[in-house]
């Protein structure tokens, strides 16, 4: 037990600088409109599920989100909520997942099943590159033939693959995917950031914070579009879809 909280807090540790970032950005929300601070880190952060409470519910918050945004609005200042917010996220239990991992590749089915919508997490630092080094490109074309495998063999409905992050803003994850998917990018109307959809943008490989990318993100803070927040981030969150057997033809499967 001891061994799995050291292993959180030295994790916690890690993430300092992006756990800033992050509640700068939702005080710069919350001073721009009505919201307390833990009701826009809940929407506007991705610390919820950074903190291994799976996404946000569109009901009443979990307890351990409660006891988190209650520690939150006794502290302060800035240096406090993020001592907490570092606390907070060595001692909580993270939810057990139930997601099936694919290497750094998963999906879940949206709509009536017919929609698979595909994530990609930075499972892969091995070999000093990051999981999109053109030298993995092999490994990650090969979890994502296990990936739609899997998908055509269980779930017989999908007929749509759909995708939603910045990454899609880089040649080297575009060129993993079926080339006609690779060119349907498009800005969306709406992006949520309770994910890593944009605010992934913000880490290298070895999960550290990248210097410029933070300046940039902080710089555009002080210009804020309340109705648009999402396109403060120096890189948009990029949409694509395409037909589910483009993948199956890809792949091979």
């Amino acid at each position: 037990m001891s061994a799995v909280f050291d292993q959180r807090r030295e994790e916690a540790e890690r993430l300092r600088d992006y756990f800033e970032v992050q509640l700068l950005f939702a005080e710069a929300v919350a001073g721009r409109t009505s919201r307390t601070l833990s009701e826009t880190c809940l929407e506007f952060t991705n610390l919820h599920r950074r903190f291994g409470l799976g996404r946000p519910s569109e009901g009443a918050p979990s307890a351990e989100w409660a006891r988190y945004a209650a520690g939150l609005e006794r502290c302060r200042s800035r240096s406090s909520r993020l001592d907490w917010t570092v606390d907070f996220f060595a001692g909580v239990s993270p939810k057990e997942s139930v997601t099936r991992r694919f290497g750094c590749f998963s999906y879940d089915l949206l709509d009536s099943g017919d929609v698979a919508r595909i994530h990609f997490s930075n499972l892969d630092s091995t070999g000093d590159c990051g999981p999109l080094a053109r030298t993995k490109a092999d490994r990650r074309l090969s979890e994502l033939q296990e990936m739609f495998g899997f998908i055509r063999a269980r779930h017989s409905s999908v007929r749509t693959v759909r995708g939603g992050s910045w990454l899609y803003n880089l040649q080297a994850y575009r060129r993993l995917f079926p080339p006609a998917y690779a060119a349907s990018t498009f800005e969306p109307e709406q992006v949520r950031l309770d994910g890593t959809s944009s605010w992934g943008q913000l880490l290298d490989f070895r999960g550290g914070v990248k210097p410029a990318v933070r300046q940039a993100l902080l710089d555009n803070v002080g210009k804020l579009d309340i109705a648009a927040p999402w396109m403060a981030f120096p890189m948009r969150a990029l949409g694509a879809q395409g037909p589910v057997e483009d993948f199956y033809q890809f792949y091979g499967c």
